[in-house]
């Protein structure tokens, strides 16, 4: 696997005009819900693409809501606020509170209408993470009957992570679906939480977990099964047992994204792309395999043995007194890189700032170069925005951005350094992007920004004067396509005008959904009498229908979206 840093190159990125991109034009910046009290959202944490073509959207306090991403209209799809623990504190929030949000991937079919997500709670004056299932019923536009998946998982005011994704490990007819959900080191080690110790390295006994006692699950991405058990096949570490543990050495992985093929179906068994925040240095994009190591607290980023070092203040007796993740005793007596063990140490694909932090020992959170990743998008359309596909797509709260990684052919690193990453989306104002969503049609992409700008560590009381506050902001693509759809036809952004071609007809028709049209789609074709002639299902929004054996006439063609709704009836006439 090739590795690489770039800390000149992205400093250069960050600090440069020069080197944004220009050959990709978007439209100004549309902020979709409304700057009043009733429009912003309330701290959101997570966001994603539903099956009828909404935002859903995670609130720190413990709600979830749908957002209409054309006029910004919202609906709340639940309120557990009575059972959720978040911090508020002098203008500023902690990093508790209601986190990731995953939809069954067959949401739109019976037996499979389940939302997952995951939330701090109080258990005797102690914070603790539940993963649960809510069933979303779409006639009264709500989520109900709860059912606690995982509990008891030691939560924090800092670094929880919190991310949910749900994975195919089976194949495209046998789905073998799994939930994914990243857990941090809870802040351990470091600002107020100095004195706890980081368990990213420990691996839970089989007799810790049949006690209840998940503290060592923290520092570690974790992999269920859909009912919350621990699958057969998660790795057994050292031959203490299995457990939900998929992976170990982590510290606050906030991004997470299966690999999608160009019709942006889960691909079976594919790659499993993280984004982790580093500490003074070294923000990571690693690939998430089976049973593998990512070496944090003792190594950061690429095992280089350069600037960071491990220091355990929280074994130190003067853990009260914390000076600061730079400081002359972490960078001085420190343990270097080199010191654990390469072969248990798996490098990440992409390594940002590596170096020394501007500052040196005086460097600070608000001013080391760290971007402070949020959350990672896999962009798989190979036919919409040139020089796009196969590339992932992260939202960082420091930076006002979101950045573009290319990958190689494989998927397994990134491109050249030359043309790696591109920053993107940057305005003059201050904006913290949590999530970011790509529309069905590929040129549309939606970011959730924070509520404020103070959280934990240094920047508690320190808001920054963000611009865009609780919001969803679009950006849409409009240069040119790699894919022009019919001779003649150039795509407008926005534009979802359902085609039938050509038509009058006599061997095939295409038809184009559209964009933004809920998968899958259901086609239905009656001849005058009001006879079915032939009906269907497609996972895809432009497919082509053979019609040889349809008599000379005239038919009714009917198409429906993912939710059943009609959303064209046309005329085919068949010659």
């Amino acid at each position: 696997m090739r590795t690489f840093s770039i800390c000149a190159l992205t400093t250069l990125l960050i600090f440069s005009n020069d080197l944004f991109a220009q050959t990709e034009t978007f439209t100004t910046k549309r902020v979709v819900n409304a700057n009043t009290v009733a429009g912003r959202l309330r701290h959101p944490f997570a966001m994603v693409l539903g099956p009828d073509d909404s935002l859903w959207i995670t609130e720190r306090r413990g709600y979830i809501v749908r957002m209409n991403r054309f006029n910004g209209g919202k609906t709340q799809l639940l309120d557990i606020r009575n059972k959720v623990r978040f911090t508020t504190s002098f203008g500023s929030i902690k990093q508790d509170g209601m986190f990731g949000i995953a939809l069954h991937p067959n949401l739109h079919e019976p037996g499979s209408n389940f939302v997952y997500t995951a939330y701090t709670y109080d258990s005797s004056g102690h914070r603790r993470v539940r993963i649960v299932r809510f069933t979303y019923n779409r006639a009264t536009a709500s989520l109900g009957s709860e059912v606690t998946l995982l509990g008891g998982i030691h939560g924090s005011d800092d670094h929880n992570a919190g991310k949910l994704v749900i994975g195919n490990f089976g194949t495209a007819d046998v789905p073998d679906y799994k939930l994914i959900y990243t857990c941090g080191d809870r802040g351990a080690n470091q600002f107020g939480n100095t004195c706890d110790s980081i368990e990213s390295q420990y691996i839970p006994t089989y007799a810790q977990i049949s006690a209840g006692n998940l503290r060592r699950y923290n520092g570690k991405i974790l992999r269920l099964n859909l009912d919350g058990s621990i699958p057969s096949d998660n790795p057994d570490f050292g031959g203490i047992g299995r457990s939900h543990v998929y992976s170990i050495g982590h510290r606050n992985p906030q991004g997470l994204a299966f690999e999608r093929d160009a019709n942006n179906q889960l691909i079976p068994n594919g790659k499993l792309y993280s984004s982790e925040q580093g500490p003074a240095t070294n923000d990571e994009v690693n690939i998430i395999y089976s049973g593998r190591n990512y070496g944090w607290p003792r190594v950061a980023g690429k095992q280089d043995n350069n600037w960071y070092k491990y220091y355990q203040w929280s074994n130190s007796g003067s853990c009260g007194s914390y000076p600061g993740e730079c400081s002359s005793t972490q960078t001085n007596f420190g343990l270097t890189e080199n010191s654990f063990p390469a072969m248990q140490h798996t490098n990440p694909i992409f390594d940002l700032y590596p170096g020394t932090p501007s500052g040196g020992t005086s460097c600070n959170w608000l001013t080391n170069p760290t971007l402070a990743p949020a959350s990672i998008v896999y962009y798989p359309y190979t036919d919409k925005i040139p020089g796009w596909g196969k590339s992932l797509l992260i939202s960082t709260l420091k930076t006002s951005s979101v950045y573009l990684l290319r990958l190689d052919a494989s998927g397994e690193s990134s491109k050249s350094v030359s043309d790696s990453v591109v920053r993107f989306f940057k305005e003059a104002q201050l904006n913290r992007y949590r999530d970011i969503v790509v529309a069905n049609d590929g040129i549309t992409f939606y970011l959730l920004t924070d509520s404020v700008g103070g959280t934990s560590g240094p920047s508690a009381g320190m808001d920054g004067g963000l611009t865009n506050r609780g919001s969803v902001v679009e950006y849409i693509y409009t240069g040119p396509l790699l894919s022009i759809e019919t001779p003649g036809y150039t795509p407008i952004p926005g534009d979802r005008t359902f085609r039938m071609f050509p038509n009058p007809a006599s061997t095939e028709v295409i038809i184009d959904a559209g964009r933004n049209v809920s998968k899958p789609v259901y086609y239905e074709v009656y001849d005058m009498l009001g006879r079915p002639v032939l009906k269907g299902k497609r996972d895809d929004t432009r497919f082509t229908l053979n019609i040889t054996t349809f008599k000379k006439g005239v038919y009714s063609f009917k198409l429906y979206n993912g939710w059943d709704i009609l959303i064209a009836t046309e005329k085919l006439i068949v010659q």
